[in-house]
């Protein structure tokens, strides 16, 4: 009996080392997990209708993204640069209507409120968060969505 109790504890102190050597990317990685809605979102200086984002969502489970609109669904994985000032981000397509693209984009992550500024058909990732008319960029604004 003595034994196992050691031999817990032994496996108890080794998932907290475990959890101490986490990688800080992955724990940004992991601040990314959930359902996030689309709160508005302006392509190229032009605000986006409610009706056209309000049912969309982006699902996030590790570096794996899945973007589901009224219209199409889109998949793929996503990589994050912490690091940089902006934070960079890459969004590489897998399935759906943008397979084989990769979008660079740039974001701020604050809990639940989600920022990210994308390159639509501009060939240079985005240096601020703005999308002017003729820029190539997409402006979002994304909410967590509660677990239910």
């Amino acid at each position: 009996m003595k034994r196992y109790a050691i031999f817990l504890l032994a496996a108890a102190f080794a998932l907290a080392a475990d959890d101490v050597k986490k990688e800080p990317l992955d724990k940004e990685y992991a601040n990314f997990e959930g359902t996030w809605q689309i709160v508005s979102l302006e392509v190229e200086g032009a605000k986006m209708p409610d009706g056209l984002i309000k049912e969309s969502r982006l699902i996030i489970k590790g570096n794996e993204f899945t973007m589901k609109e009224k219209i199409a669904t889109y998949k793929g994985t996503f990589v994050i640069d912490a690091s940089k000032k902006p934070k960079t981000i890459d969004m590489k397509f897998t399935e759906g209507p943008e397979k084989g693209n990769t979008a660079l984009g740039i974001y701020e992550l604050d809990g639940d409120d989600w920022k990210l500024c994308l390159a639509i058909t501009a060939k240079e990732r985005p240096t601020e968060f703005a999308a002017k008319p003729k820029s190539g960029l997409g402006l979002e604004v994304l909410k967590r969505e509660k677990a239910k």
